[in-house]
This record gives structure tokens, C-alpha cells and sequence, in this order.
């Protein structure tokens, strides 16, 4: 798109990029966003993050679309992420959903989702947007055990 911002992120070692603030397409997302951009700066990552400060009601992912890969999106508080203080609706497959708590959303590859209709903003929130390639979304039909293996503390306590 042309109105897209070019983001441009700093190689600061192998694998560390110093994330670069841009603008926002959105005149209500006043702040400067951060966007890790995966595959593009690091060709053995898979995962892309996008990060905004949201102060304000806006519509945003408009209009209802589909990706060929997985999608996260987490609204959380800015100032203590369990206070989530605003109402939002939004748009998953046939669904419209009510949110006024902090969460994630999964969206699988070809899920219609969004608009993200932001209603009201008590308090500002952090909305996060994060996908993995094509390529890594592949998921079996049956999937391994999610349990998370216990780590060891390396000073051994």
C-alpha cells in the first residue's frame, strides 16, 4: 500500500534489532509504534510483532479480511497489564465479540476477523499484534502436548 510507513529497524548484532518508532496510519494512535519484523531482519525467525498505545476510539483492520497465517492479537493495559478499562467489539468469523477485560485473541490462517471497533478507552490500552510466517503456521491435525516443560534456575535454588 502506498500510505504504508516503511519501518526500519536496526541490526545492532546477529540476532538484536533496536525496534525503531514509526507512525501509525491511524490519526488516533498518536504515539510512536514499534514492529519486530520477523523473517525480513532475521531469516531463521518466524514471528512478527507490532506494538501501539491506544488512547482513543478508532475502527481498526477494517475491512473484515483473512490472512494465510496465524494471527495474536492482545489488548492489555498500558500502566498495569491485568487493568483493562474499555470496551471493544470485535469481529471473529461469524462473531462479533464483546471484550472489556485484557486478553488474547487467537485468529487461525483463513478465519475472517476483524473490524476491531475500539467503543470506548477509560484508560489506555496496548494493542498487540503478532503473526508467524506462512511457512511456520502449518499446524498438524492433532497437536503434541501443550503442558510446558519445568525449567531449571541456573543458579540451581
Amino acid at each position: 500500500m502506498a500510505d504504508m510507513p516503511v519501518i526500519k529497524n536496526v541490526k545492532r548484532d546477529e540476532n538484536v534489532f533496536e525496534l525503531k518508532p514509526w507512525k501509525s496510519i491511524h490519526k488516533t494512535i498518536t504515539k510512536p509504534m514499534v514492529t519486530g519484523l520477523g523473517p525480513s531482519e532475521i531469516k531463521e525467525s518466524a514471528l512478527s510483532m507490532g506494538f501501539a498505545h491506544i488512547t482513543e476510539p478508532d475502527v481498526l483492520g477494517y475491512p473484515t479480511h483473512v490472512h494465510p497465517f496465524d494471527q495474536w492479537v492482545y489488548l492489555i493495559g498500558a500502566e498495569d497489564f491485568s487493568e483493562f478499562d474499555a470496551d471493544v467489539e470485535f469481529t471473529l468469523g461469524d462473531k462479533v465479540i464483546q471484550i472489556n477485560y485484557p486478553c488474547y485473541i487467537f485468529i487461525p490462517k483463513g478465519t475472517k476477523h476483524c473490524p476491531l471497533v475500539i467503543k470506548r478507552v477509560g484508560k489506555p490500552f496496548i494493542f498487540v499484534d503478532a503473526s508467524i510466517t506462512q511457512e511456520a503456521s502449518v499446524r498438524p491435525d492433532t497437536v503434541s502436548s501443550t503442558k510446558r516443560p519445568t525449567y531449571q534456575a541456573l543458579n540451581n535454588d
